[in-house]
């Protein structure tokens, strides 16, 4: 199996990768929420000063899009530490169900801005550009720290069909050209 950079990159090795994958995530996922929770507050205010004969059912949604985004990042923290565990015990289907998770959690965030964008329009009011900012800014780095998660699975499960415990390779010598044990019986036959 073809490994996707085994020595690491960026200074880090895979394992420290995928640890810190998880950190920066629970560090995103509390910045995502203090915003979502600000920009919730500022669409019910909004929705108040609007009379309620005037909001359409499509712009009762809002509040749910919010929620719904709110729900999302709530469920990311246990699937951090999941992986924080998987990394520890090595558990490569836990780092796969972790890429699943960000995936669907990634995806399922530009569908619920992209309906909060249109819903915001029939209400008649804007959504914040921080919303679109945030996600194009957090989309490629899920996908730069999903490069570290991947390859430390893709390395545990190569290192488990091989029956090592280490994921460190063995050192081959250069000049001896069969193994040490036939090399040691050949030299005792030609009697040096």
């Amino acid at each position: 199996m073809i490994i996707l950079c085994p020595g690491g990159f960026c200074g880090m090795s895979p394992k420290a990768g995928a640890t810190v994958a998880a950190v920066y995530m629970i560090l995103v996922t509390n910045m995502y929420l203090i915003f979502e929770v600000g920009h919730l507050e500022q669409a019910m205010s909004d929705m108040a000063q609007i009379k309620p004969f005037n909001l359409t059912k499509a712009g009762k949604m809002l509040p749910y899009c919010y929620y719904t985004a709110i729900t999302l990042a709530v469920m990311t923290y246990p699937v951090c530490v999941f992986l924080i565990y998987s990394v520890h015990k090595r558990l490569y289907k836990g780092m796969f169900a972790y890429v699943a998770w960000i995936t669907f959690y990634d995806l399922a965030n530009c569908l619920v801005v992209a309906l909060a964008y249109q819903v915001s329009k029939e209400a008649w009011f804007s959504l914040s550009p921080l919303e679109w900012f945030g996600l194009a800014t957090r989309i490629p780095m899920d996908c730069f720290w999903l490069a570290f998660v991947v390859t430390y699975a893709l390395m545990i499960i190569e290192s488990k069909g091989q029956g090592r415990m280490s994921l460190r390779t063995r050192r081959i010598s250069r000049n001896v050209s069969e193994p040490p044990r036939f090399r040691l019986g050949s030299t005792a036959r030609k009697g040096v």
